[in-house]
């Protein structure tokens, strides 16, 4: 991140807060035409009906797994997809890795609950705080804090790896603060979300921009914010969320999520409605999630009319992730030589992927890649 992004000495002053701070600003055209194209998606989401329960729950689990890793690696962590796999069913994958593999375990534990009883978790300070009990749960250096408000400062902060002392990206609230700011942040939102003339989306944008302006928790805001996010959208009718990962578009995307986030904390405590980087931001990664899953949604489509050999394929893939041809082939007791020639047929119709060039060493998985990829450096402290 370069020196001269936060050189504005706004960032030095104190803390504030406007009232009111949820505010629907005057939209722009291109963020009028995404909430259509959201809305249009999320209307026919019906569609997923179509698919059998397997593939809806391969398709959550894909998504679990993915929005697990993420999440935790914007925030530092160094786990693999596979590896969050392996740690969501339970198994170690690294000693040294442990408190990345608590994250994981808290986080989709998270995800569970508000997957489960979104209907029943309502947006008030002893929900918030019991979702962070969750999401903290197997992390022991967490216990003394985990579902209580932060004691001490949390400043967001750059931290060089050459020892230099950490750099103050953005000034959060103080204990006190908290304490003061956030019922009313929550009291703010309910009542915006309950109000017809609002847009959810953008109520959800503002929420999460402030939230994580007050910062209220010792650790895990950034985290948790992503997974209130989830809950949010699917209280509102934005039943396609656990089958695409939001938090995948944001680690793809890092930079820019950051980037927009800090702009429009600095700017809407002189005026609440000046969020429009970040709600520029959250628009188009919500409009990149529909995207990713409508392209799942196709390929399973697509499927549905293959042969009945390469629809067990299909299926192998679907439940394992990648696999070689020997083990398709010792799977399905079929000859090798028939499977690369299925494979073949599938790879040309873009149905599966091949992964490696040798043969000995050629796997295959399904093509879930993410929408409008744009893999970045960071541009933002790091909030475990």
């Amino acid at each position: 991140m370069s020196e001269e992004t936060f050189a504005d000495k706004k960032e030095r002053l104190p803390w504030q807060a406007p009232e009111p701070r949820i505010v629907v600003p005057s939209l722009q055209p291109r963020i009028v035409q995404r909430l259509h194209e959201i809305g249009e998606f999320n209307g026919r989401f019906a569609r997923l009906v179509e698919l059998s329960p397997d593939s809806l729950q391969q398709l959550k689990r894909v998504a679990t797994i993915e929005s697990a890793g993420s999440s935790t690696r914007i925030e530092g962590a160094m786990l693999s997809d596979a590896e969050v796999e392996k740690v969501l069913d339970g198994m170690s994958v690294n000693p040294f890795r442990s408190r990345d593999e608590a994250e994981v375990k808290g986080y989709g534990e998270l995800l569970t609950k508000i997957f489960d009883a979104h209907d029943q978790i309502q947006l008030t300070e002893n929900w918030i705080k019991q979702l962070h009990q969750i999401l903290l749960a197997h992390s022991e250096k967490d216990s003394r804090h985990r579902g209580d408000y932060k004691s001490a400062g949390n400043d967001v902060a750059e931290v060089y790896d050459d020892g230099r002392p950490p750099r103050i990206l953005f000034q959060t609230a103080s204990p006190a603060n908290t304490r003061f700011w956030m019922p009313r942040l929550l009291d703010e939102t309910r009542a915006a979300l309950a109000d017809p003339e609002n847009p959810k989306l953008v109520v959800i944008a503002d929420f999460v921009m402030w939230f994580l302006a007050i910062h209220p928790f010792q650790d895990g805001n950034g985290r948790l914010s992503r997974a209130i996010t989830t809950l949010l959208m699917l209280k509102h009718g934005y039943g396609y969320v656990p089958y695409a990962s939001m938090e995948k578009v944001i680690e793809d995307n890092k930079a820019a999520y950051y980037r927009s986030l800090r702009a429009s904390q600095l700017k809407a405590p002189g005026d609440p409605s000046d969020y429009r980087e970040w709600l520029d931001f959250f628009t188009a990664a919500v409009l990149a999630q529909q995207q990713n899953l409508q392209a799942r949604l196709d390929v399973m489509r697509q499927a549905s009319q293959l042969p009945e050999l390469q629809k067990k394929i299909f299926g192998l893939l679907e439940v394992h992730g990648v696999v070689s041809t020997p083990d398709i082939a010792r799977r399905l007791q079929v000859p090798e030589r028939t499977i690369r020639y299925h494979l073949r047929q599938m790879t040309e119709a873009a149905v599966v992927e091949q992964e490696g060039t040798a043969r000995k060493t050629r796997r295959y998985r399904l093509p879930f890649r993410q929408v409008g990829e744009r893999r970045q450096d960071s541009d933002g402290g790091h909030d475990r």
